[in-house]
């Protein structure tokens, strides 16, 4: 196993990337779509179902939910569906806010165990990553 696939920092190491779909058209998202990559973190899940050819930018099911009181809006916007997500961005956001200054909010992680799987087997009501205080999952 190459060195980025076991950094669960490196949130979209080729290898994994090259497995996924393109980027195609306008996509809908949907319970049949194959989950190639999840990605988590104390704001929320990411599960990955497309990329693009650049490898900055992703297709899947988001789910951010972060607590007024840890000030993200300048970065990540609490939501609950299929976007597009931006890859590059979130990457950046580990390198420079969690590792370099340290900020926990900004752990973003890859699920080092993650195998393929049909969006509808993923329980997306549970939390995967737990931060002291109260989270709801419930976003209306």
């Amino acid at each position: 196993m190459s060195e980025q696939n076991q950094n669960p920092l490196v949130l979209v190491p080729e290898s994994i990337a090259k497995l996924m779909k393109s980027i195609s058209g306008e996509p809908k998202g949907s319970d049949n779509d194959l989950i190639y990559c999840h990605l988590y973190g104390v704001v929320g899940d990411w599960y990955l179902s497309e990329i693009s050819e650049d490898r900055e930018k992703a297709f899947g099911f988001q789910i951010i939910n972060s607590e007024p009181v840890w000030e993200m809006d300048n970065w990540l916007t609490n939501s609950s569906k299929w976007e597009e997500i931006p890859i590059k961005v979130l990457q950046e956001l580990v390198n420079e806010k969690f590792l370099k200054d340290k900020d926990i909010r900004f752990l973003i992680t890859r699920d080092l165990f993650w195998e393929p799987i049909k969006f509808s087997e993923i329980n997306i009501n549970q939390n995967t990553l737990f931060y002291p205080g109260t989270t709801d999952r419930s976003l209306s």
